[in-house]
């Protein structure tokens, strides 16, 4: 008992290590407990005399009071280890007073039961399951388990099968599958018809960056922990956290604070840690959740799509509005009903703004508290339903909230190229799908790469996820592969180990950029999502999407989508030499500014034609670059050149190591395969509709353009920019690192010498890519040239690994160059193409028009 005793305090004594090193750096609570440190605790439960001791972390407690309270609310909810151990603990202890009428004698089998019901599913699920089936609390369990959305298909299978032995229990199940069919677990989802709060007021260009720094990505996970960063490298949002709780010190009882913010609120990378920074900055805490924060209301002109999808996916309410005149500390008032914001009620001040909501059905995700129980109770929704009609028992007609969003046309509307891709991956039967609505959709595939993928795996726990249910998963390393720390290196082990064996495939170290080897799994009639704001396939059609969108992907196979609408972009004619894809890029800003407005494009899909003469490469190019203009997504018609592609990504799959052993690559295979059989090339109807149609002449573009500090959408020709002096430059990233932007870089290159005072550096974008440099003496020529070539990956172009001195002033071929994000505040970047970057590193500064073309070859 003694050695119980002893090994019960050495736990705890590591625990309050751990705490006190944190509350003195960071000032925040302990982390969750981990899986040993819960079995540790519920081997304490069997010392006797716990309620004579005492123990301090921060003040002192009864020892027993303590290890119940730490299991009570330091555990996470889900199917993480930690869940598993408590939720195999609590049911230890049910089953010794039930079975062998052992009453532990500090949590009795009735209280262990509630802990296992306040777990709300996830490993709790089957452990009740388990109780159910030996006949302990038949009847509660039944109860608690109505209430309960996080059920694996596993859990549900084992209910089935208890119901097809024994008819008393089938009596029961039938009783709890009409209740799951009926969603009484959603009873209560519901949204307050108004909100009070007081304004925390941040300006215009508030991006993920700014919400999540990069440099900071190793903490992303540590949700608190991270939070802190807030606004770090953007100068006039300082103190974002003091000046928040100054608000709440003086807001009434009855208000919270609501983030309020100028235009494109979110832009840059697809972060889930930039929405779990507003969950900390405005959410109340989650009773029995550690870290974890719930709601909160964000105010903007206009939201990055990526963005919004994420706020509502947490249980966050956007609302767009004209926020001008919104001050720091205005008192504002919302309705619901009305769609009205009173700022100042009741005040001389007082004024009234028009405000847009989600839509309904997001609204309803919304009020679930998010996505994570939400689309759990939907997919619980659809198998109940299913259980009753093939066991003959009566639903009413009731329809899950996918359902009840079918609308049928009396004609057949004419469809966009992305409205054919989506509606052929329907799931409700319909072949069309019109812009504002929302369908469940098969999604083949998603994308997760390492910086988003621990956060990913965390919200696929989270939601209780076993087994992939996407046919395939592709995991890559590609942002901290590069000079990783051993926790960087301790974290590739684990997605690894997480992706495989569930069934996805992890990329290695240096293989390649996670949308580059991606890209080779997807088909033309795929839809995928990725956790990187540039999962932008150049066929078929991506959606770039928050942790918690693509853990659910990953899990189910599908995801309810809004379609949103198109913008029409025809290319015609054809550039002339020197002028290159990336060039094409800028054009897009340019055209639009010219006609219709550049913030066409926000929220908006577009659709890319005339671009039949450039390689897939080149139109990955494209569809890419419509992550910088705010585009939910941007599509290209697939043509012999696709086709073509395909057959190669095929052998490329066929000779990959882990091609008899992945089930994501032997999925692939398959599809490629039947694809190839009778290949599918859609088009848009030429009757549909578009938010609006630019033309882009090609022979007009008579030298490149490039994007200057510090936005991606702040284009100009390189005449104006001429002679301006640059410290680094850094040919690379998934739009600079192909192997045709390279081989052209270093044919201008060739030959020159490198100035000492400019650091070049190549970071090819994949290993096949990085072998071909070698084989044609290609990396021979930047080499001797003075350039530095690194292994293939992300390099620079998010910030994390590389970045570029104080006061610098760069050159790049990366995709976003925003105050910070590769640099300090005081650095300055420059984007165009891997031809004007070689030039720039052979002349130290950007060149005129007549440098350039005097340089390309």
């Amino acid at each position: 008992m003694e050695a119980k005793l002893e090994n019960l305090l050495d736990c705890l004594e590591g625990y309050k290590k751990k705490a006190v090193e944190r509350k003195n750096a960071y000032g925040l609570d302990p982390r969750p407990l981990e899986a040993e440190e819960v079995e540790s605790l519920f081997a304490g439960l069997k010392v006797e005399g716990l309620e004579k001791e005492t123990f301090e972390i921060f003040k002192k407690e009864q020892l027993d009071q303590l290890v119940l309270r730490l299991l009570r609310e330091e555990v996470k909810r889900g199917t993480f280890p930690a869940s598993y151990a408590k939720a195999d603990g609590l049911t230890e202890i049910i089953k010794e007073a039930k079975i062998r009428e052992e009453e532990n004698p500090y949590l009795s089998a009735e209280q262990a039961l509630e802990l296992l019901a306040e777990m709300k599913g996830g490993a709790a699920t089957s452990s009740l399951i388990d109780l159910f089936a030996k006949e302990i609390y038949r009847d509660k369990i039944t109860e608690i388990l109505k209430g309960t959305v996080l059920v694996t298909q596993a859990d549900f299978e084992q209910l089935e099968e208890l119901a097809a032995e024994n008819p008393y229990f089938k009596k029961k199940i039938d009783e709890l599958m009409l209740s799951w069919a009926y969603r009484d677990f959603a009873e209560n989802w519901e949204l307050a018809d108004q909100y009070q709060g007081v304004s925390l007021r941040v300006g215009d260009n508030i991006t993920t960056g700014h919400l999540s720094p990069s440099k900071n990505a190793n903490s992303r996970t540590d949700q608190p922990r991270h939070a802190q960063f807030v606004m770090d490298g953007r100068d006039d949002e300082e103190n974002l956290w003091g000046r928040l709780n100054n608000l709440k010190s003086k807001a009434e009882k009855t208000e919270s604070v609501f983030f309020t913010a100028g235009k494109a609120l979110g832009e840059g990378s697809s972060r889930k840690s930039a929405t779990y920074t507003m969950q900390q900055l405005l959410g109340e805490p989650v009773k029995g959740e550690p870290e974890k924060k719930r709601g909160g209301v964000v105010i903007a002109k206009s939201f990055a799509p990526i963005f919004k999808e994420s706020l509502v996916a947490s249980g966050i309410l956007p609302l767009e509005a004209d926020t001008t005149e919104i001050k720091e500390g205005d008192s504002l008032k919302v309705n619901l009903n009305s769609k009205k914001l009173v700022v100042n009620p009741d005040s001389e001040s007082e004024f009234e703004l028009q405000i847009k909501l989600p839509i309904d059905y997001k609204m309803k995700k919304i009020a679930a508290g998010g996505m994570t129980y939400f689309d759990a109770g939907n997919e619980l929704q659809t198998m109940a339903l299913s259980y009753c009609q093939e066991n003959g028992i009566e639903t009413g007609g009731v329809k899950t909230p996918a359902e009840e969003n079918v609308v049928e046309e009396e004609t057949k509307p004419a469809q966009t190229l992305a409205q054919k891709i989506v509606a052929y991956n329907r799931l409700d039967g319909k072949d069309t799908i019109l812009p504002g609505e929302t369908a469940q959709v098969k999604m083949r595939g998603a994308f997760s790469q390492d910086t988003t993928g621990p956060m990913t795996m965390d919200e696929y726990q989270s939601m209780a996820g076993g087994d992939f249910g996407a046919e395939f998963v592709v995991q890559s390393l590609c942002h901290t592969g590069e000079c990783p720390s051993s926790a960087e290196r301790d974290t590739h082990k684990f997605l690894h180990d997480f992706v495989t064996e569930r069934g996805g495939v992890c990329l290695q170290t240096g293989e390649g950029i996670i949308h580059t080897i991606g890209n080779r799994f997807v088909l033309p009639t795929d839809v995928i999502v990725g956790g990187d704001s540039h999962t932008r396939t150049p066929r078929g059609v991506s959606f770039p999407a928050a942790s918690d969108i693509v853990a659910g992907v990953m899990k189910y196979g599908k995801q309810d989508l809004t379609m949103d609408e198109s913008v029409k972009v025809k290319f015609t004619g054809r550039p002339p030499a020197g002028i290159t894809a990336r060039d094409l890029v800028s054009a897009l800003v340019i055209y639009a500014e010219k006609t219709v407005g550049k913030d066409i494009y926000n929220g908006r899909i577009i659709e890319m034609e005339g671009v039949d003469f450039l390689s897939s490469d080149e139109r990955y190019i494209l569809t890419n670059a419509v992550a910088e203009r705010s585009a939910s997504a941007g599509v290209v018609p697939s043509d012999q050149v696709t086709v073509e592609t395909i057959k190669e990504n095929l052998e490329y799959l066929k000779s990959r190591p882990d091609a008899e052993t992945s089930p994501s690559v032997k999925n692939t295979i398959q599809a490629i395969e039947a694809y190839l059989e009778n290949p599918v090339l859609f088009k848009a109807d030429e009757d549909a509709e578009y938010a609006a149609e630019i033309e882009i002449p090609l022979e007009e573009l008579s030298e490149p353009l490039v994007a200057k500090p510090h936005h991606p959408d702040n284009v100009a020709p390189i005449s104006e920019v001429a002679g301006e002096k640059i410290d680094e430059v850094y040919i690379g990233s998934c739009v600079g690192g192909d192997l045709k932007s390279i081989k052209e870089a270093a044919e201008v290159i060739a030959g020159h010498q490198i100035p000492q005072s400019v650091n070049v550096v190549v970071g090819p974008a994949s290993r096949d890519i990085y072998e071909e440099l070698i084989v044609d003496g290609t990396m021979a020529k930047l080499t001797h040239a003075g350039a530095t070539v690194i292994m293939p990956g992300c390099g620079l172009c998010m910030g994390n690994k590389r970045r570029i001195g104080s006061g610098a002033t760069a050159f790049t071929t990366t995709t976003r160059n925003y105050q910070s994000r590769i640099g300090p505040s005081d650095s300055r970047t420059y984007l165009g193409s891997a031809q004007v970057a070689g030039c720039v590193a052979v002349l130290g500064h950007i060149p005129s028009k007549a440098e350039y073309f005097k340089l390309y070859k």
